[in-house]
């Protein structure tokens, strides 16, 4: 059963223009400056354009690249995701900011391995307590790294329902091996599992456990994540 076969009937909040095809970027609205991204692509269009969600389409060599920009939280981000079911998309890489658990420092970038789902959403998608992000998508995106002069690592990562609350959870979480942590991460690998959607997540260690912080904090300055994803996503 592919993800059209599940799409959602009836609705459709983001009243897109069009139907996006191709691969998808997503990112939480404060982690990237928008109109910084959007100079990455060529004919940019924008499917919607809201406060609650944007998605735009560009051109990226020869392909057609689009990013859906939303709010934190996993809730959100599956509203979004659920309304381009009808569409012919894929894959999907999330690229934003996390926190660093043990071992972790600022300026990491991790290349996720696995996701465990400490947030309801997730775990209702995926029913599974951890889920594992595409390998082959994976290594495209090291190598787009390296070859970007970036090092990375790969890791797990825990995902929970919100930011401070959630302390317990981690700290669980870190035990079994979590290297870092976010809000989103899970629900897209949850939902690429759902769906049959190959997907993965690049992350940016903005604090870690030393009490370390990137100052210049929102948002994330370093589009040459952005480029290396474009460019894996264009093998």
């Amino acid at each position: 059963m592919s993800y059209r076969d599940k799409k959602p009937g009836g609705f459709n909040l983001l009243r897109l223009k069009a139907q996006p095809t191709g691969a998808i970027i997503t990112f939480v609205r404060s982690d990237f400056d928008e109109s910084d991204v959007a100079k990455l692509v060529r004919n940019v269009r924008y499917l919607t354009k809201s406060n609650e969600y944007s998605l735009f389409s560009g051109t990226y060599g020869r392909r057609n690249v689009n990013f859906l920009i939303s709010g934190s939280g996993p809730a959100g981000l599956l509203s979004a995701l659920y309304e381009l079911t009808p569409s012919k998309i894929g894959p999907i890489v999330r690229i934003g900011a996390s926190g660093g658990l043990r071992g972790a420092h600022t300026q990491d970038v991790v290349i996720v391995r696995s996701a465990f789902c400490m947030d309801r959403v997730s775990y209702a998608l995926a029913k599974t307590k951890r889920v594992i992000a595409d390998s082959t998508l994976m290594n495209q995106l090291s190598e787009s790294l390296r070859a970007g002069r970036t090092k990375s690592r790969v890791e797990k990562v825990v995902s929970v329902d919100a930011m401070y609350l959630f302390e317990r959870n981690v700290r669980r979480a870190e035990a079994q091996g979590a290297y870092c942590w976010d809000l989103e991460t899970a629900t897209i690998l949850a939902f690429g599992r759902m769906f049959k959607v190959r997907t993965a997540s690049v992350l940016y260690v903005v604090s870690d456990r030393a009490g370390n912080a990137i100052r210049s904090y929102p948002p994330i300055r370093k589009l040459g994540l952005v480029s290396s994803v474009l460019k894996a996503l264009s093998v």
